[in-house]
């Protein structure tokens, strides 16, 4: 089963933003994918619960072992699906993992939001399938259809 990874920002984040994350990978497991959610998963990985992820004292220790899961999960993914909307310090970190890998790479961004060139730039020279959305029901229906067309050697029909 092919595994993607879902990105997107936590720490910066009110957790009710967290849910187009689960949508996204729930819209990938009903095509036939495995994925991986870092709020969801990662935490349960490490030992830790998705409430302590905005701590700021958090346990350097769990930190660590964060970032240790989510880079082994990035290296292991066929395909990276970030939510850029909100700017994030880690996802940012985490597409560079996957450009610096050759990973495929889809952001997805609400329309009227400015990113930043650290994103759109790749997504001008072809290294990031970018889609721009009106709100969750548009960029679900966009993401399926990138995933059934472009990237249909990965997905299970």
């Amino acid at each position: 089963m092919t595994y993607i990874y879902i990105a997107g920002s936590l720490r910066h984040t009110p957790k009710e933003w967290w849910k187009i994350y689960e949508k996204i990978g729930n819209l990938c497991k009903e095509l036939g994918f495995s994925v991986h959610v870092p709020h969801t998963d990662t935490v349960k990985d490490v030992g830790t619960t998705v409430n302590s992820i905005h701590d700021p004292n958090l346990d350097m220790k769990v930190r660590a072992d964060v970032y240790k899961r989510n880079y082994k999960a990035i290296s292991e993914a066929k395909l990276i699906i970030a939510e850029v909307t909100n700017p994030s310090t880690g996802t940012g970190v985490e597409i560079g993992f996957a450009l610096k890998l050759n990973k495929p790479i889809i952001c997805l961004a609400q329309r009227n939001v400015d990113l930043t060139s650290m994103v759109l730039g790749p997504a001008h020279i072809g290294s990031i399938d970018m889609i721009r959305y009106k709100d969750e029901e548009d960029a679900l229906q966009q993401l399926k259809v990138l995933l059934e067309t472009k990237f249909k050697n990965l997905v299970k029909f």
